[in-house]
């Protein structure tokens, strides 16, 4: 079988492709083209944020790796912090969010490169980090997708000199076609391929953020950065219509919830087709009835043991929301990762004399439903990203898959696995085919659909959208049909295939 990929950026997987033909794994091309992404995704991928990685060796072994952000050590008084609102304007609507260095928990994207080069790796590091050396050299053109989330962060990037300086020409931003180079990324990472992850955690990086930190309203130590380890957890596991899935286990709770919702779906009558207004009405049930168990986690605990699963696992709060890209790649030898990263939205601060921009997960108001800053010390943080395997009928890898989209994200990710599984869709077709989700009392439903719900027959407020939009995720996917690999991009985030 040939290799394939499926990412959000067409310079993240023209460096995964690159890396399989100059003979590297799939955990090398994973390797590459996460470090690439911090220059060609700066919105979604730093070596300040933090990712989940789930990957299968050819042998069949199935392992999470989950290099999330974890809280500080030792809280600080919210009056020394450097904590405050921004808002940002996403047209439909507009949301707070909380940013400055008192928003940042300690980064895991460097150390969780690091781990998988350790456990899986085949090729120096040194060969991995230079294709992101080069791209922060010489630049990246700002496509269309990325100047939009440029445009939605416009006021967190502001915040700093230094994200005036990377991402505004002539006091706006970058246009597309604009080229974005971070010079101080390339030195970075060149030093870092000398150094190791040592180079971020125990080192010079490190004693910068800190004594920043510490002098402006920040909250992490010298023994946040040395004390974070990445977890290598076993993935949380179900069986669904003769497939084996693989996704997310907690402290996460978005498998969980993917779970939850492949088990509400009604049996759907075969000659229906999937999107008409019968197959909305189910897809519409399965949603409903998970809003009424609500999210918090022993409501989520107790459905998962109804169906005797994964109730041994101790849920956690959820994070909701966030900038978020994802890519998969699987190589001929039958070694497959799914990668999904995150930096929140950004706290705004750029390290110095690295252009690393850092996270703002202690922002986030849906992971800390007691109110910011009521956060455990010391604790891996929470998230609904959910790289996600699927195995068929004979154990063998089918489908791999994950999406960006916050609090949507588990629900994308059902809906299209629902189409792959249920109505053996083509991968093409499963991906393009309309999708909703429901969320506080609200029914967002993607146009495409062949008939519509109103309110005389659906007792919550609709959203009825136009077209597609990246509010219902980028469902990167590939997927086997007999001996073949598939690989789709999800266009509605200018998602891309090889």
């Amino acid at each position: 079988m040939k290799e394939a990929i499926a990412a959000g950026h067409d310079l993240t997987a023209d460096t995964a492709l690159q890396i399989l033909k100059d003979g590297g794994n799939a955990f090398d091309a994973a390797i590459a083209a996460y470090l690439v992404s911090f220059v060609a995704e700066p919105c979604m991928a730093s070596a300040g944020g933090g990712a989940f990685a789930q990957v299968m060796t050819a042998d069949g072994t199935i392992k999470v790796f989950d290099f999330f952000c974890q809280t500080p050590i030792v809280k600080r008084n919210v009056d020394e912090l450097q904590f405050y609102p921004i808002d940002v304007d996403f047209g439909e609507a507009i949301e707070t969010f909380h940013i400055g260095r008192g928003a940042c928990a300690v980064p895991g994207a460097i150390a969780g490169v690091y781990a998988m080069h350790k456990n899986l790796g085949s090729m120096p590091m040194k060969d991995l980090v230079e294709p992101a050396i080069l791209a922060a050299k010489n630049g990246v053109i700002i496509n269309d997708f990325q100047h939009f989330d440029l445009v939605l962060l416009e006021k967190i990037f502001r915040e700093s000199e230094k994200g005036k300086e990377l991402f505004f020409k002539d006091d706006k931003v970058l246009q597309v076609g604009d080229t974005l180079k971070m010079p101080a990324m390339a030195d970075f990472l060149d030093y870092m391929s000398r150094e190791g992850e040592a180079a971020f955690y125990q080192g010079e990086v490190a004693e910068k953020i800190v004594r920043d930190f510490k002098d402006n309203g920040g909250q992490l130590s010298l023994d946040d950065f040395k004390n974070y380890e990445v977890v290598i957890r076993d993935p949380l596991q179900f069986n669904y219509n003769g497939k084996s899935i693989y996704t997310n286990p907690a402290p996460s709770t978005g498998g969980s919830i993917i779970a939850l919702l492949l088990n509400f779906i009604d049996a759907t009558p075969a000659d229906q087709h999937p999107w008409d207004f019968g197959h909305m009405n189910q897809v519409r049930k399965m949603l409903e009835k998970f809003t009424t168990v609500g999210t918090k986690p022993a409501s989520i605990a107790s459905q998962l043991a109804k169906f005797n699963i994964f109730d041994k696992y101790n849920l956690h709060e959820t994070n909701r929301r966030g900038s978020t890209s994802h890519f998969n790649i699987v190589d001929r030898k039958g070694n497959a990762v799914a990668l999904t990263t995150t930096i929140g939205e950004g706290c705004g601060h750029f390290v110095e004399g690295t252009d690393i921009h850092m996270n703002n997960m202690l922002g986030e108001a849906a992971l800390l439903p007691n109110g910011f800053h009521s956060w455990e010390e010391n604790v891996r943080l929470s998230s609904m990203m959910s790289p996600t395997l699927v195995l068929d009928e004979h154990n063998r890898l089918e489908t791999v898959l994950g999406s960006g989209g916050a609090s949507r994200i588990p629900t994308m990710i059902a809906q299209v696995l629902h189409y792959l599984i249920d109505y053996k869709m083509e991968l093409n077709e499963a991906i393009a085919a309309p999708r909703m989700h429901m969320e506080h009392g609200k029914l967002d439903v993607e146009g495409g659909f062949k008939n519509q719900f109103n309110q005389k027959n659906f007792p919550y407020e609709i959203n009825h959208w136009k077209g597609s939009s990246l509010f219902f995720g980028g469902v990167h996917t590939l997927n086997r049909r007999k001996n073949e690999w598939l690989a789709v991009g999800d266009q509605r985030r200018d998602g891309v295939a090889r």
